[in-house]
């Protein structure tokens, strides 16, 4: 059952980089294979008695990724990132995050904070850029408070890049609130994943009835194979990510579609390049792994890696996906965002640059405008 709160009708306003070793990596690379290759000549096998010997490395094959620009930094971690496009002005999207220390980070695509409005501690973010509010155009922010055991949402004023309070009719569970994500948005609603702290998902529908606060109304429950902390969704499937369980698979009812022992911690979920890959951080490790989003099977260890002027990841956190427009060249079909928990930065990268060296294995240097931000 829902619990409600009260809420005023009325809106109110209210360093440390890791070490330098990525040409070091490259370079040992590429004398590792040298030597693999001349090992191989005066032994005298040909291609038939190679094939025939066992390959030593085993594991998925690591692919470098530039990447595109860096934010200024944000004291304390990141514990989620969300999208918040514009239509209409596609440059003057935002990217925003939600600190560790609590609210929410709105930067521009210059990588400078626009607004950083204080708030309960979050986990979760869903976001809704095309909602209609009362005729406005009010883009809506939600987030899950495990700490208050709430949903809480915010209306976002583009202009200014302002942050109000949203009141929202009812926004907890009985089972407590662990994380959330964004099911669809339609016209006048949006449906959101809402993760308990139990091992049961719900989805919640949010609409303008007219009244002094937005109804949420639980259209339905379902069990999942374990706790759940972060939740994405692509074209209806949701995607769950589970400290015990590893990552589930489960069609827009309920039903369990896949399952894999994929330790993760943040997760996204998108299309490159027609490929649809789970792209999955641990926190603690120095790439990104990305598995086959339907069958959830292992694919390639991607390393964000230096562009000219910008650092690359050192240990990748909460990251996001977009396919939105978000102008210029580099991001004009999308974009990724990734939490450096090595220097306490968001860093993103144009999703053309991703796609071409994670499916086609070609990134020029300089190809995705390797321009640091902030």
């Amino acid at each position: 059952m829902l619990q409600s709160r009260r809420f005023d009708p009325v809106f109110q306003h209210s360093a440390q980089s890791r070490p330098h070793l990525r040409g070091a990596r490259s370079l040992v690379r590429a004398l590792a294979l040298g030597t693999s290759l001349l090992a191989l000549a005066a032994c005298g096998q040909t291609g038939e008695d190679a094939a025939e010997t066992p390959d030593a490395a085993t594991g998925p094959e690591t692919l470098e990724v530039l990447v595109t620009a860096a934010f200024t930094g944000v004291e304390g971690g990141a514990s989620a990132l969300a999208f918040l496009p514009d239509g209409d002005a596609p440059s003057l999207g935002l990217v925003i995050s939600a600190p560790r220390e609590g609210g929410l980070d709105i930067f521009n695509l210059d990588g400078e904070l626009q607004r950083r409005h204080a708030g309960a501690r979050l986990t979760g973010l869903a976001t809704a850029p095309d909602f209609q509010l009362r005729g406005e155009d009010l883009p809506l922010v939600f987030g899950a408070s495990p700490d208050n055991g709430a949903v809480f949402g915010y209306a976002i004023v583009r202009n200014g890049t302002q942050v109000l309070d949203l009141p929202l009719a009812e926004t907890g569970t009985d089972g407590g609130v662990a994380g959330l994500c964004l099911l669809r948005e339609g016209a006048g609603f949006v449906e959101l994943v809402v993760l308990e702290t139990g091992a049961t998902a719900n989805v919640w529908r949010v609409r303008d009835a007219g009244g002094d606060t937005l109804s949420v109304e639980e259209m339905r429950s379902f069990p999942l194979p374990a706790p759940a902390r972060q939740c994405a969704v692509f074209d209806g499937d949701i995607y769950t990510a589970s400290p015990a369980a590893g990552v589930t698979r489960l069609s827009s009812e309920g039903a369990v579609l896949a399952e894999a022992n994929i330790p993760a911690s943040g997760i996204a979920v998108g299309e490159f390049s027609g490929t649809r890959l789970l792209l999955a951080t641990d926190g603690a490790g120095e790439t990104v792994r990305s598995f086959d989003a339907r069958t959830l099977e292992e694919r390639d260890a991607i390393d964000v890696v230096d562009g000219l002027s910008t650092p690359g990841i050192g240990r990748p956190g909460a990251i996001a996906v977009s396919p939105a427009d978000y102008g210029f060249t580099a991001y004009s079909n999308g974009m990724l965002s990734i939490f450096d928990q090595a220097d306490q930065r968001v860093k993103v990268i144009s999703r053309d640059a991703f796609s071409r060296a994670v499916i086609t294995g070609s990134n020029p240097v300089g190809g995705s405008g390797d321009n640091e931000a902030g």
